[in-house]
Parts: C-alpha cells; structure tokens; sequence
C-alpha cells in the first residue's frame, strides 16, 4: 500500500467551497490552512447529517501566512483582488501550484497578478453548499472539481485520493467551463432575482426564460469555437427542474445574506463576449441590468441607494 504523501495546503476563503474541500483535504490528513476576512473557532461542514469539524489554523492577517505547496483560491471572482496579499505571501518555492476555485471562464487571466510564476490551475466547480454563518457549511451534494488535464491536473487530484470528493481530468476543459457558465448565466441569475431556490424553474414561463438565456451564451460560445449543440439549453433547464426543489445557488445565497453577487464574471462575461462576437445576448443584457442593481442596492444601508451619491 502507497503512503500517502501530506502536504501543507493553504486555503484562501473558507467559505462554502473552500470550506467544504478544505474539510475534505483535512480529513485525509493534509496540513490545511485557513486564510478568512472574519476569523472563527474552527470550521463546522454540516454534510450527509452529520457535524464534522476541522481543526486547522485560521488566519486573518495575511502577513502571518506560511507558503504553501498547494494554495486553493476560493473566494468569489469579484473577491480576487482583495485576496491579492493572501495569494503573494502563500506562494513561493516549493508551490506546485494556485488551484482556483471560483465560477467563470477567464480563472488564469483573474490571478496572474498575484501568483508571480506559480503555475495556474483553473477548476470547473460542481459542489452544492452554504455558508450558515462564518466557520459553519452546509454540504447539501455533489463534490467534484473538473481540471485541465496534464501533470499539475494529476498532481492536484492526488491531493483528494483519500476524500469524498472527485477531481476529475478533463481534455475539453474549456469546455466543461462553458458549460458550468451555462448553468450560471441561465439558473443563478433567476434565483437570486426571485429570491426563490430551484423549485422556481417548474414554472412554465421562469423556465421559459432560463431556457432563453442558456441559448444566447450556447450562440456565444459557438461563435467563440466550442462545439456547443442548441439543444442543450433545453437539456439544461428540464434537468435542473428535476433537482431537489430545495436546493439553491450561491448567488441566491449571497442576495439572501446582503452580499455583494457574480455579475460581471458570469452573465457580465456572456454579454461582453457576445458584444466583441456580434452575438446578440438581449436576454442576458437585461438580467445583468437587473442584478446590477440588486447587487448595488445590496451595499446602501436598508438597500435604499442615495441618488446623491450616483457618479
């Protein structure tokens, strides 16, 4: 039998995802350390009805953080600068590689920044889980994490050999990013606006509009070169009809608790592309508008923006 090899893995957010995987990597026995904005305890990840804990270092001062062989960026994609410092000081020498672990499409461009020559590992995320309160998940399903495939992809999933979750290598993995944006720019967007979990999508006319904007990022996508089928929006939106009626997203989590949302990452990048493509997206145009201003009165006191204080 392989002795498993230990390796110090600094986590950057320890939220949902990064809590929920950084529990995994504890689990099997890693030397995982917590990088957060709002310190706790110790992380709580509420999963298969059980409370499992983690106790492992949680830092709040980037100037304390220790380099580590694998650091997992985890925090939103509109929170990658913030975590420039935390990223600059846990990379180093001995670093395999920054594994990302955010939504989008364009992970190595976010943080090439900050990570000087560590390699760039992007992630295509497929875990269902929430932030309760700082330093409690709630796992509700599913813990796999597409990456590219080639040595660091190898080297990345033998982190989890001995976990619950799955790293799985893929070939097209532009394409496994595409077709995660789908889910965001058609599902995400419509729970957080309805602020409803999935069981909205069994109305007719919300899956009607899922099923429209899953087709104008299929046209961008196309148009950019990936071998999309149109069909697929309707595939998209009948699937997730089926999923468990209680279970949400992470932007419908981040609206509940007054938190800043993934626009321009996720329906922002769809119309951007579509504009540079000559694709109309008028779908994802409006949603965008929609959550910008839900996202904006989300950072006023009671959501009542100042009009006195518009640029």
């Amino acid at each position: 039998m392989t002795a498993q090899v230990v390796s110090r893995i600094v986590v950057v957010g320890a939220g949902a995802i990064g809590g929920y995987f950084a529990y995994e990597l504890g689990r099997a026995g890693h030397d995982v350390v917590l990088c957060v904005r709002r310190g706790f305890d110790r992380l709580v990840v509420e999963t298969e009805g059980r409370l499992e804990t983690l106790d492992a270092p949680v830092l709040t001062d980037p100037g304390c953080c220790p380099i580590g062989e694998w650091v997992i960026l985890a925090t939103k994609a509109h929170q990658t600068a913030s975590a420039a410092e935390w990223l600059h000081r846990a990379c180093g020498g001995p670093t395999r590689g920054v594994a990302v672990l955010q939504n989008g499409i364009d992970h190595r461009d976010r943080v090439a920044s900050w990570t000087g020559n560590t390699p760039v590992l992007p992630t295509v995320v497929r875990c269902a889980a929430e932030v309760l309160f700082p330093g409690r998940v709630r796992h509700h399903g599913f813990s796999t994490l597409d990456v590219p495939d080639g040595s660091l992809g190898r080297d990345f999933a033998a982190l989890f050999a001995r976990t619950a979750a799955t790293v799985v290598q893929r070939d097209e993995f532009e394409l496994a990013q595409w077709r995660k944006l789908l889910q965001n720019v058609a599902i995400a967007p419509l729970t957080a606006l309805t602020g409803r979990r999935l069981e909205v999508l069994r109305r007719d006319d919300v899956g009607a509009l899922a099923t429209g904007l899953a087709r104008e990022a299929i046209a961008v996508g196309r148009a950019a070169g990936l071998p999309l089928a149109p069909e697929e929006a309707d595939a998209l939106v009948e699937e997730t009809r089926f999923v468990a009626p209680d279970m949400g997203t992470s932007m419908l989590y981040d609206r509940l608790a007054g938190r800043p949302l993934e626009v321009e990452e996720l329906t922002g990048a769809v119309v951007r592309k579509g504009n540079a493509l000559g694709v109309p997206v008028p779908l994802n145009i409006a949603i965008s508008a929609l959550l910008s201003a839900v996202d904006e009165a989300s950072r006023w006191p009671g959501g009542v923006v100042d009009l006195n204080d518009q640029p």
